[in-house]
């Protein structure tokens, strides 16, 4: 712990490959990259969107979990074992519907909070009930928001998470390589609007049924980041192209964080200017 900066928070995003209808054996691999993660002091571990599971829509029912199923058992074993908050994605059926969620398990193996994607693509709309906005979640550990996917394309997703003070917005994500051009920088776009570190959790792997492949390319940013130095000094980790699994971590620190946005005008100013339910409600 800095005198000045105070307790480092370290992050970690793991990138998985992830194949559908393999729910044991993914796990396996996830349970080795959050060992991984732990081993290097990590407090909060991310894992992509469905990482158990897949989202694979002709086995979608099939596939998906309630909250009290093997999914969570295992989060919650996970997060005990390691004394690891774990930010997860979550195929998660509930009644009649099906969300692609995220979920967040604290150390104890305790469900601190869920969020069902609010963003759907529109012939997702057959397979995936739509969910609600959530407000971020107090932790030790600081303030953290939940996102999934497609909602890291639309600033208003997590507009929110600038007026509730956020530390930390997790997007657990299985993005398809064909549409990832602007991935990287739509990362870094939502942590500056946010003044938030942000962690992009997003697997690998194929989804046959659509004959494409996952992006990949998981990474910890800082939307807080000023000064000189080179253009990309706010992605603090990254995991490079064509590496398929691994873990991203970098250590910010929380109360400096707090201090800095504090000491800006940006906040305020866009209570003054872009007053809206999205943005200012909750919290």
């Amino acid at each position: 712990m800095s005198l000045f900066r105070g307790e480092g928070l370290t992050l970690a995003a793991l990138q998985l490959r992830t194949d559908a209808g393999r729910r044991e054996e993914n796990q396996a691999r996830a349970a080795e990259l959050l060992a991984d993660a732990a081993g290097r002091g990590a407090g909060l571990a991310c894992l992509p969107a469905a990482f158990a599971t897949g989202l694979n829509f002709p086995s979608i029912r099939k596939d998906a979990t309630p909250l009290d199923g093997p999914v969570m058992t295992f989060l919650a074993e996970q997060a005990s074992a390691h004394g690891l908050h774990i930010a997860a994605g979550v195929l998660l059926a509930e009644g009649r519907d099906i969300h692609d969620a995220a979920v967040l398990v604290g150390p104890a193996g305790d469900l601190l909070g869920v969020y069902r994607r609010a963003s759907l693509w529109e012939g997702e709309r057959e397979y995936l009930a739509a969910g609600e906005p959530l407000d971020a979640i107090d932790t030790p550990l600081g303030r953290i928001g939940l996102q999934v996917s497609y909602d890291l394309r639309f600033p208003e997703a997590s507009r929110r998470f600038l007026g509730q003070g956020t530390d930390v917005i997790v997007c657990v994500a299985s993005l398809f390589t064909e549409f990832s051009h602007h991935v990287r920088s739509l990362a870094r776009a939502r942590a500056a609007d946010n003044q938030t570190a942000l962690v992009l959790s997003s697997c690998s792997g194929e989804n046959r049924f659509v004959g494409m492949s996952y992006l990949g390319r998981s990474c910890v940013v800082d939307g807080l980041a000023q000064g000189g130095g080179a253009d990309d000094a706010d992605v603090l980790a990254e995991i490079p192209a064509r590496v398929r699994e691994g873990v991203a971590t970098a250590t910010v620190y929380p109360r400096k964080r707090r201090k800095a946005a504090d000491r800006l005008p940006f906040r305020a100013d866009a209570e003054a200017t872009w007053h809206t339910s999205y943005i200012w409600e909750g919290r």
